[in-house]
């Protein structure tokens, strides 16, 4: 890459990682309200499930108006010459993870208004839920750092937090198939949803990741071949 494309690179890849870390946020402040462990003092389950609904809206509205703007003036951006190939494949890949990730926030904001007069999770329902509900946001912002970062080999390590999100999403659907303690039918479709989004959120982390290596390695083999071309 010459300078300046190197530059615009760097430019595209943090608006990129500016977006998944959007998406963290918002995913993030509704997992919260949903399995927050009590209410503040004075304060009632619905109250705290409210705040984190509106902080998590907040995040998903600038989400959404983000992904059109780079949609419109990046990746459709009708300057982009050929040597922006890859540029192209990267903005592309990441842009329609994060799309995905939105749809997925917004599906949990349905759900989070549709218990905000239902009753707080049991502790052995809450605990793995908002484990999950905190692991899968700190995926998503592992993920832009290593976008930004251009880290080959990094991902490992988030692959190996997807399994403890699969092993959390298990623990949990061993509990609601117990007999000895078991759940309402409304109380085991809503925590069913809410483990099988948040897995999704975390699939979605880790093809971000994977792709993010996979990108660099190809960029840096493209300089590396045009380097030995010139000479």
């Amino acid at each position: 890459m010459t300078g300046n494309e190197r530059d615009a690179h760097g430019r595209l890849i943090g608006e990129l990682a500016d977006l998944v870390r959007l998406a963290s946020t918002a995913l993030s402040e509704v997992a919260d309200g949903l399995t927050v462990p009590q209410p503040p003092a004075g304060g009632t389950h619905a109250g705290t499930l409210e705040e984190g609904v509106t902080a998590a809206e907040k995040a998903l509205s600038e989400l959404r108006e983000r992904i059109e703007e780079d949609a419109a003036g990046v990746l459709r951006n009708s300057s982009l010459q050929v040597s922006d190939r890859h540029a192209i494949v990267v903005g592309v890949h990441v842009g329609t993870e994060v799309e995905c990730l939105a749809d997925l926030v917004e599906l949990l904001l349905r759900l989070a208004w549709s218990r905000q007069s239902a009753a707080r999770w049991p502790d052995r329902l809450r605990v793995p839920l908002h484990g999950m509900g905190t692991v899968v946001p700190a995926m998503l912002a592992e993920a832009a750092d290593l976008l930004e970062s251009e880290d080959t080999e990094a991902g490992a390590d988030l692959l190996a937090t997807f399994h403890e999100v699969v092993q959390r999403q298990r623990l949990l659907y061993e509990l609601l198939l117990s007999s000895a303690e078991p759940a309402a039918a409304g109380e085991t479709a809503d925590a069913t949803l809410l483990a099988c989004y948040y897995q999704r959120c975390a699939g979605h982390a880790v093809s971000i990741a994977r792709h993010a290596a996979l990108f660099a390695a190809t960029a840096r083999g493209s300089d590396r071949a045009r380097g030995v071309g010139e000479k």
